[in-house]
């Protein structure tokens, strides 16, 4: 009976190794495991926080990027404003020069030849308007010189049209003098039928805004050349 207590004692410690190494080795087994899934997700965890990380850097670089361009655009426009607003500060001063220029041929002593200026610049007109009648504006101290050509372009107006026309002056409202300070008027006439619903501008002036509409292309070129970004050039401009 001893014998047989022993052999059982023996198959209990055996058991009870057995179970010992069994729980040994799944313990291992767990934690092998949990430090592969804890080495997975931290790498995971990581790689995931690198690509946020560069997706930052990315979104703040591009934000840097689209700064940079919109204070370079904001620097070359406020360039290109400055150059045009010296430009058209240019083109004042040359038509203020121009303006001058024209109020001087119709001061005595100027020649004769702001009458026959007058006189085309009134033929011109009738050509225009093809009126019957026609009220002449002019300054007041045209009025002698204008009266002085009324015969010779009505004259001239039948030889073209083959029809008679009735000029006259306005004497109750003259253009303003070349010195007016609201409304200076360097010379020249305005034409006017009697109702005045139909009139012609050809005072100085006048003519002068049609001439700089028509060649302010060529008067920029030659104040200031040709655009360096131009790509479309006129054949008439050259």
């Amino acid at each position: 009976a001893k014998m047989d207590q022993q052999a059982v004692n023996k198959q209990i410690k055996q058991m009870v190794e057995f179970i010992k190494q069994e729980a040994n080795e799944k313990a291992h087994e767990i934690l092998i495991k949990a430090e592969e899934e804890f080495n997975i997700e931290k790498l995971r965890l990581v790689e995931a926080e690198k690509v946020k990380v560069k997706t930052e850097f990315e979104r703040k670089n591009k934000q840097v990027e689209i700064q940079k361009r919109i204070a370079y655009s904001n620097e070359v426009n406020a360039s290109r404003i400055k150059v045009l607003q010296a430009r058209d500060e240019v083109l004042v001063q040359v038509k203020t020069v121009v303006v001058n220029e024209l109020g001087k041929l119709g001061d005595p002593g100027a020649g004769g030849g702001y009458k026959d200026l007058l006189t085309k610049l009134l033929l011109q007109g009738l050509y225009q308007l093809l009126e019957p009648a026609v009220v002449i504006k002019c300054r007041k101290s045209d009025k002698g010189v204008v009266e002085g050509v009324l015969k010779d372009a009505a004259a001239q107006y039948k030889s073209g049209t083959g029809k008679d026309v009735k000029l006259d002056i306005d004497s109750a409202d003259f253009l303003p003098a070349k010195d007016d300070p609201a409304n200076p008027c360097s010379g020249g006439i305005k034409l006017v039928t009697p109702d005045g619903k139909i009139s012609c501008d050809n005072t100085l002036n006048g003519r002068l805004e049609v001439v700089l509409s028509q060649k302010l292309p060529d008067i920029k070129i030659a104040l200031f050349g040709r655009s360096a970004t131009r790509t479309h050039i006129d054949e008439n401009l050259e």
